[in-house]
């Protein structure tokens, strides 16, 4: 326990001191609320053009129907008649396009729109207006009372409310659960790949033949995952000491509410049981191979592991107590992320986190002990990538 903590310290240290590790520090948060501000201001930036129709209006309705357009839609009056005059006209001018209203209109609903420009968001504006233009009209000529048949057209209105407190879905519980599985995922995704490529560094500098002299090669995984994972923490609690006041401050979230209101204990057991389930596979995954290109290339098989939850996603929002959203909370792969997600969409029995929980830990601890094995032999080969047959022959291997 002593050396696994020295060499949990030492990976701290060692990328807390690193320039590359500091300058990625700071620079994610700040590319994250690039990306995360940009299409905010590129929305208000990106107002909706004015667009004019010219319109030769044989029914005296161009004014009713601009009263349904909005403001960036105007509708005008072409100074000379004719098809081709008009259509001289709007090229001139560089309108948006002209169409004639008529009486075929009303009785067909057929109407051809001339466009001059390719403005979709303004050509699915007027069609949106023509199509309400013709219902009033035809109301009109049909003598309904508009009254009356908005009350017979009108739309149930149910209200949902839930016969225990319990049921009711509460939006800080989700959020605060897809925040924490968003959260856990990138933890496992960034501190799974340093892991991978410690174990390759030191596989190459030839540093684990010195170090496994002296220790366990269970002790150094074990150290190597512990360390990173701290790293991790101390990456997670840097940016929401930066994101959480930002929150606080434009979004008026309450965050003390929000947690207190998630289930921090499902939480914390899961993304823990997840990252020591992957991790042990990316620190083994490392172990394996030769050189940095080889391991980005088998790193996607690893990667897609902790992903596989994300397939589920859907079916659990829609049904958070289907059957696939049970079995997706089962399934120790998907568990982490699925489990987090359905504890703030509904109330999980006890019997379906009590069997996550163990399949979880489970899994985690017979993958460490299979990784263990990989590791301790995979770090002590040298000139080329290990097989998938030496792989199992590896863990086959039985110690004296």
């Amino acid at each position: 326990m002593k050396h696994m903590w020295k060499i949990a310290k030492w990976e701290i240290m060692r990328n807390l001191t690193n320039k590359q590790f500091i300058i990625g520090l700071l620079l994610t948060p700040l590319i994250m609320a690039l990306f995360a501000v940009v299409p905010v201001f590129l929305e208000r930036w990106n107002r909706p053009s004015t667009s004019t129709y010219y319109v030769i209006d044989e029914l005296g309705a161009a004014g009713q129907l601009q009263t349904l357009l909005p403001e960036n839609i105007v509708l005008a009056e072409p100074t000379e008649t004719g098809l081709a005059a008009v259509e001289k006209e709007v090229r001139e001018t560089k309108a948006s396009g002209y169409f004639v209203l008529n009486r075929e209109f009303i009785s067909t609903g057929q109407l051809e729109l001339r466009y001059n420009d390719r403005n979709m968001d303004s050509l699915s504006t007027i069609r949106q207006g023509l199509t309400a233009l013709l219902q009033h009209m035809r109301i009109a000529e049909s003598n309904i009372d508009v009254g009356e048949l908005a009350y017979v057209t009108a739309p149930a209105q149910v209200r949902q409310v839930a016969m225990e407190e319990d049921l009711e879905p509460e939006v800080m519980h989700m959020i605060v659960s897809v925040v924490f599985t968003i959260l856990i995922f990138f933890l496992i995704f960034t501190s799974g790949t340093m892991l991978m490529q410690s174990a390759l560094q030191e596989k190459r500098d030839r540093m684990a033949e010195v170090v496994l002299s002296s220790i366990r090669p269970a002790t150094l995984m074990q150290g190597k995952i512990v360390g990173h994972f701290l790293l991790g923490l101390i990456q997670l609690g840097f940016w929401l000491a930066l994101g959480l006041p930002i929150a606080v401050y434009f979004l008026d979230f309450p965050v003390l509410e929000a947690l207190k209101a998630v289930n921090l204990p499902v939480i914390l057991v899961f993304g823990l049981g997840g990252y020591l389930l992957f991790s042990a596979l990316f620190v083994s995954l490392g172990a394996t191979m030769e050189d940095m290109q080889s391991a980005s290339n088998s790193q996607g098989l690893v990667v897609m592991l902790p992903m596989l939850g994300f397939l589920f996603m859907g079916p659990v929002t829609t049904n958070p107590d289907g059957a696939i959203a049970v079995f997706a909370s089962l399934f120790p792969f998907t568990s982490p992320s699925i489990m987090m997600l359905r504890s703030g969409l509904t109330t999980v029995p006890l019997w379906q986190n009590l069997t996550a929980m163990a399949l979880l830990l489970g899994t985690a601890f017979l993958t460490t002990l299979m990784a263990t094995k990989i590791f301790r032999l995979g770090m002590l080969m040298y000139g080329k990538n290990a097989t998938p047959r030496e792989i199992i022959r590896w863990l086959r291997y039985k110690e004296n």
